[in-house]
């Protein structure tokens, strides 16, 4: 299992985080620089690139955003120290694509929608927390995919978590209208 890595120990303002050379390779965690592994598996990339073409396929053609990578920061937490988190895979809505340029590469807020895939250096602690970030910051879902599980939990502000299994399938509630997929379609085959 890898872990993230702290880098330094004083607290970088979300200015500073912005001028960073190599900034998508870091979040910014309560103000502290933490580095993000490189993905462990090719299982990882392959569910990315699923979920990130399924999500295409449905949002491109009927116009209604934009579906992002790994790359593109969100300001989860943006008063001092701020938080600045990046999901594998994203989608924010066209109503809401004009926050994108906070400090000319971060989003203002969570995504619409925010994807993780548990990968070996997700902690126990760590993916609740970003979850809740996420939500509490604007984020209308968070979808957790378990590739080893084949599962997808949704989690909805004020709503239980939903786990479906790779027999389910998922739609786009009222986040991304009219979407709707087999969880197995998302997951490498077995």
């Amino acid at each position: 299992m890898t872990t993230k890595i702290t880098v330094g120990s004083r607290f970088v303002t979300l200015e500073e985080f912005a001028k960073f050379p190599e900034r998508p390779r870091y979040e910014l965690v309560s103000g502290i620089l933490v580095e993000l592994p490189m993905a462990e598996t090719a299982a990882h990339e392959h569910t990315c690139a699923l979920v990130g073409m399924r999500l295409g396929q449905h949002v491109f053609p009927n116009r209604l955003g934009s579906v992002l990578g790994s790359n593109y920061g969100y300001v989860t937490i943006k008063q001092a120290p701020s938080t600045c988190r990046n999901a594998d895979i994203s989608y924010i809505s066209a109503e809401r694509e004009e926050r994108k340029d906070l400090h000319g590469m971060f989003f203002d807020g969570a995504p619409d929608l925010a994807v993780e895939i548990l990968s070996g250096f997700d902690s126990d602690l760590e993916l609740p927390q970003k979850t809740l970030e996420y939500l509490n910051s604007g984020g209308r879902a968070v979808w957790v995919i378990d590739i080893d599980a084949r599962t997808l939990t949704v989690h909805t502000p004020d709503t239980p978590p939903l786990i479906l299994t790779d027999a389910d399938t998922i739609d786009g509630g009222d986040y991304l209208p009219g979407f709707s997929c087999p969880v197995a379609d998302l997951l490498p085959a077995q």
